[in-house]
């Protein structure tokens, strides 16, 4: 399966008048996630789900990704990958979508870095900035074998694995 893991782009700072749950796309974050949709686009990247976290600008990062990559299925919004996201939620996605080839998840830090290093069995860790994508290839059936780190893409730009920073 290939799964593309996206954190957000930038938000409004946390303040005493937006909850939590409301912030929402700086200019600057719209920018830089229109641009690493693009260079998704470049790739082929065509996903058979988009799957979101329901807070405001992960929502808003994930419009922008279905628009971009001309997805034709309605976008979904699931508490699972809300702040607290982990491998038990990422299986209980799988499980939910045992059809899907192509998978999108937006969501949240430090959630998306902790289940990219559960996957590619890092012991440093990882660290997956606002706005950017992974590519991984999984065994959505055996979730405790390595996955393999294609790319990132930053904004126009795409790294090769071992042009990525790990930790």
């Amino acid at each position: 399966m290939k799964l593309y893991i996206v954190r957000h782009a930038a938000a409004i700072e946390r303040n005493a008048e937006v909850p939590e749950e409301q912030r929402y796309l700086t200019p600057e974050g719209r920018d830089l996630i229109r641009k690493t949709a693009r260079t998704l686009l470049q790739k082929k990247v065509n996903p058979d789900l988009i799957l979101t976290s329901p807070l405001i600008r992960a929502v808003q990062t994930a419009d922008i990704l279905a628009e971009t990559l001309s997805y034709d299925g309605s976008l979904q919004v699931t508490d699972e990958l809300a702040p607290g996201f982990g491998m038990v939620a990422l299986r209980k996605v799988l499980d939910a979508f045992p059809t899907v080839q192509e998978l999108v998840l937006v969501g949240h830090e430090p959630d998306l870095s902790q289940v990219i290093s559960s996957l590619l069995s890092l012991p440093g860790g990882f660290n997956l900035k606002k706005g950017v994508g992974v590519k991984l290839v999984i065994d959505p059936a055996a979730l405790q074998a390595p996955a393999t780190l294609k790319w990132a893409a930053v904004g126009k730009k795409l790294l090769k694995p071992d042009e990525i920073v790990i930790g």
